[in-house]
């Protein structure tokens, strides 16, 4: 299976999550806590940059509710809706990429027997997205340069 993992997980980070991927195999079926500091940090860019669609838009869904109780002056109840599903993303994220891994393996098991092919169709669909930090991360700096001039050119 090793083999399979390193094929789908391409080169970012890969020695981390066969050393996480590994563990948790060996601890059998079943979600694992593992606390990742990017999915705390980014959350949803997170899952999309390891092409997580469903936890991104998951992550979205949660923002948005989030956002229309904070609209309905209920900030409290929001910050929970927010904090809570938040935390426990990042205590299961690695558990959640590796079942989304194994997922991914197990279809593409399904229609190639070919182990050449095998290999080449999941090195295609897994890795990252790699465009994911580049506009989430010039997004911040924007942002970042907005507030700044904000501050300067607004009394």
């Amino acid at each position: 299976m090793k083999n399979l993992y390193e094929a789908i997980l391409g080169e970012k980070n890969r020695i981390y999550y066969l050393m996480k991927f590994e563990s948790f195999d060996l601890q059998g079926p079943g979600l694992k806590a593992s606390w990742n500091w990017p999915a705390f940090f980014v959350g949803g860019a997170w899952a999309l940059y390891r092409k997580m669609y469903v936890w991104f838009f998951a992550h979205l869904g949660i923002v948005f509710v989030s956002s229309v109780f904070e609209k309905a002056d209920s900030s409290g109840l929001s910050i929970i809706i927010l904090f809570v599903p938040g935390i426990l993303f990042s205590i299961y994220a690695n558990s959640l990429y590796h079942n989304s891994i194994k997922k991914k393996i197990a279809v593409a098991q399904l229609s190639i027997k070919e182990e050449a092919k095998l290999m080449e169709y999941l090195r295609y669909k897994g890795g990252v997205h790699e465009w994911v930090i580049w506009v989430f991360g010039w997004g911040f700096v924007g942002m970042i340069v907005i507030i700044f001039l904000i501050a300067i050119f607004v009394p």
